[in-house]
């Protein structure tokens, strides 16, 4: 698909930004069928860009079979909400959708190595528990706090694997093809929700106007 200019982001701490604000990420791959795994992937930056991304899978996911060396995409989805005609100031157009996302393209490499899959747990511990801080009641947690043996355990369970990556696109569309006042209103609309992404999405579209 072709975007509009306007909804391209070039800028790469962008998309770094969105991928660590939404670790969460669909895993795509073709080998075989297309199939898809969600899964927390972290971005490794080099210059301050994304250059890898590191993960794993539950070695019976069927997309584990002949992974090493495929084309994968992952997608982080930012927040998105729906916006309705009715909060433009003409309700004239249809209805639509303002996301932000980061397509990664790259190639996989599945990793057999235990040290590696220990920092990749520790890392997505580290970067994933402090925002949740608020509702526990212990440390971040980290392989060092688990039984003796456990990772050793793990470790034939699972299929660690790392994306060099190829491409990166940001997405952001914000109604940026609507004239001000309409995408002021929609702002102001989306404010008063009672949905989380909604009012990020809101701020977003603030953020640049202002």
């Amino acid at each position: 698909m072709t975007y509009p200019p306007s909804w391209r982001v070039e800028a790469p701490e962008c998309a770094a930004s969105l991928m660590d604000e939404h670790p969460f990420a669909h895993f795509v791959t073709a080998h075989g069928e297309l199939q898809s795994t969600r899964i927390p992937m972290l971005a490794d930056l080099v210059d301050g860009a994304p250059a890898r991304l590191r993960g794993h899978l539950n070695a019976r996911n069927p997309q584990c079979e002949g992974l090493n060396g495929v084309e994968a995409l992952v997608t982080f989805d930012g927040p998105a909400s729906y916006v309705s005609p009715n909060w433009r100031t003409q309700a004239t157009r249809a209805g639509t959708y303002d996301y932000e996302e980061v397509q990664v393209r790259g190639r996989v490499r599945v990793v057999d190595d235990i040290d590696w899959f220990r920092r990749l747990v520790d890392d997505l511990a580290g970067r994933i528990e402090p925002r949740h801080a608020d509702i526990s009641d212990y440390p971040v947690w980290t392989t060092a706090m688990a039984p003796e043996g456990y990772v050793e355990r793990l470790f034939p369970a699972i299929c660690a694997f790392e994306v060099e990556i190829t491409s990166v696109r940001v997405i952001s569309k914000l109604h940026q093809s609507f004239p001000e006042a309409d995408r002021r209103s929609v702002a102001d609309h989306l404010s008063r929700s009672a949905q989380e992404q909604s009012r990020a999405v809101a701020a977003k579209i603030r953020a640049t106007l202002d």
